[in-house]
């Protein structure tokens, strides 16, 4: 009886490619799906209430907002003197921007605005800061 011996060669240039194109393909997918959540969460932000406050006509007080979206939930007291922005203080910041966007909040009671330029990096957070302020001083 003779045995016959089969040697089975594996083609490592073949295997590496077909390698990289599954790496390449769920790049392609991990990119799509980032973006579209992204695309998602703009859309959100932007359809946030944003109010029209005249900070002229605030009486002194404190104020409390709530802006709750998917990605961030945000409450805020708001501190309103002489028609000038005091303090807003952070009473519940959790979820995506929250931390990063929080300088904003500085730079409404410098320039004694609601709306300010957005913080680079954070644009997200910063829309929802905006609309929790203009929020709890529209009531």
């Amino acid at each position: 009886m003779s045995q016959v011996k089969t040697k089975f060669k594996r083609n490592t240039k073949s295997d590496i490619s077909s390698f990289l194109m599954l790496l390449a393909l769920i790049s392609l997918m991990a990119g799509g799906w980032h973006i579209s959540r992204k695309k998602t969460r703009f859309k959100e932000a932007s359809s946030l209430p944003f109010y029209k406050v005249e900070l002229s006509q605030l009486e002194d007080g404190e104020y409390e907002g709530q802006t709750y979206t998917s990605f961030l939930h945000l409450h805020l007291m708001v501190t309103v003197e002489n028609h000038q922005l005091k303090n807003i203080e952070v009473l519940e910041n959790d979820g995506l921007d929250g931390e990063t966007a929080k300088p904003i909040i500085n730079e409404m009671i410098k320039q004694n605005k609601i709306v300010v330029p957005a913080i680079k990096g954070a644009e997200l957070g910063s829309l929802v800061y905006i609309s929790c302020v203009s929020s709890a001083l529209s009531l």
